[in-house]
Formats: C-alpha cells, sequence, structure tokens
C-alpha cells in the first residue's frame, strides 16, 4: 500500500512538472522578438537589487534582478527574451510578456530540465475586445483562425543547466486592440487550453504615428 501511495504522490508531482495538474493541458515558454518587459507572478517571483546576497549584474535590467524564491534561482529563461528592458507586477497574476507591437518573432522556447519533444502543438490569440474580427498572420499564412498548428519542436540542446531549443514564428494581427498568445499542447484535439497559461505575451497594437510628440511617448514605454 506504501508503495502504491508514493506511485501516486510520485505522479501528480511530475504532472505538476510538466505543466499543471494531471488533467490540465501543459503551456510553454514564448516571448517576442520586440521590445518588452516582463510582468511577473509577485507570488511566484520578485525583484532584487545590489543589495541582496542573490544578486548577479550580469543579470541585472536598470539596477534590478528577477529572482524565483520559489525554486531559489535566477530564472534563466526569462532571460532568454532577446530584448528584455524590464519588470512589473503582473495585475492578474499570470506572467506575461507585454509588447507594444503588433508585428514581430514569436520565440518558442522549450527550455526544461532535460530532453524532450513539444508536440501537439498550437498558438492560442485572444483578442480584446472579445469579439473583434481579427486577422493574424504566422509564417506568412494570413487567416481569421485564432487557433494555429504548430510542427513539434525537438529540444535537445544543453544550455543554462537545462535543456532549450527554440523556433521563431513570424506573427502580425489586425482588428483588436490587443492581443494575447499562448502556447500549448492540445491534448484532448479540440483546439480549446483548458488550464492556466504559465506564461503568455500581450501584443498592444500601437502604430507609430508622424507626431514627434507620439513618437517620443512610444519611445518611452521602452524605458
Amino acid at each position: 500500500m506504501k508503495g502504491t501511495k508514493k506511485g501516486i504522490v510520485l505522479g501528480l508531482l511530475l504532472a505538476i512538472l510538466q505543466g499543471g495538474v494531471a488533467s490540465a493541458e501543459p503551456s510553454y515558454l514564448i516571448y517576442p522578438s520586440s521590445p518588452t518587459v516582463f510582468r511577473y507572478d509577485a507570488s511566484r517571483f520578485e525583484l532584487i537589487t545590489t543589495g541582496s546576497p542573490n544578486f548577479n549584474s550580469s543579470f541585472a535590467v536598470g539596477s534590478q534582478m528577477l529572482w524565483d524564491r520559489v525554486d531559489n534561482r535566477i530564472p534563466v529563461e526569462i532571460y532568454h527574451a532577446p530584448r528584455l528592458v524590464g519588470f512589473e507586477p503582473a495585475p492578474g497574476g499570470i506572467s506575461e510578456f507585454v509588447t507594444y507591437e503588433h508585428e514581430f518573432d514569436i520565440i518558442l522556447d522549450g527550455f526544461g530540465d532535460g530532453p524532450r519533444t513539444l508536440g501537439n502543438l498550437y498558438f492560442r490569440f485572444l483578442p480584446e475586445p472579445a469579439r473583434s474580427h481579427t486577422m493574424v498572420t504566422v509564417d506568412g499564412l494570413t487567416t481569421d483562425r485564432l487557433t494555429i498548428p504548430l510542427p513539434a519542436l525537438e529540444v535537445r540542446t544543453p544550455v543554462d543547466g537545462g535543456y532549450g531549443d527554440t523556433r521563431a514564428h513570424p506573427v502580425s494581427w489586425l482588428g483588436a486592440s490587443e492581443v494575447r498568445i499562448i502556447a500549448f499542447s492540445d491534448k484532448n484535439a479540440d483546439g480549446v487550453f483548458d488550464g492556466t497559461p504559465l506564461y503568455g505575451i500581450v501584443s498592444h497594437y500601437a502604430p507609430v504615428a508622424v507626431a514627434p510628440a507620439t513618437w517620443g511617448s512610444i519611445k518611452a514605454l521602452y524605458r
């Protein structure tokens, strides 16, 4: 009986590490190629400065560094975002990368503890307002479908103490004020994500105007 109980507990722990409870579908790390601010889940992450013994200037953005107090480590995978410009707490508690561009590459990152294959992959676009007629272009193909299938990603390359391979997908969209994007494995083959995403992208529609004052205000978003 004890062995059975241990097996059940181990199975639950593995399910949690792979992206949630046993019935949840795993979501994956994505970030934009454009300038981005990382909104962090304050129940898990915190910002530390030079006064902390955990501070490492190699991971500083300005004078601050992100720290994962649950795993007691630097969340190196967040720093994979190539144009990370700052941090702020997430009002909804969900970690996400915010960008004020609507045309960029979505970088799918398979960073984890070991080699694996990410299969049954999809991007899911969630426009705001929800009833907006939104057109998305992914890898050169334009559609009004908001759930886009993707090829599997093989993760085999040692990196930053784990394993990680990435793939970039050129994306643009029109027809909403903002779009939230997640990447997930569709276990149920129904095109619907069941669960809470670990990470996502929030893309705001902010076309650059000609007026210098407007351009200055947009540049200020990336400071």
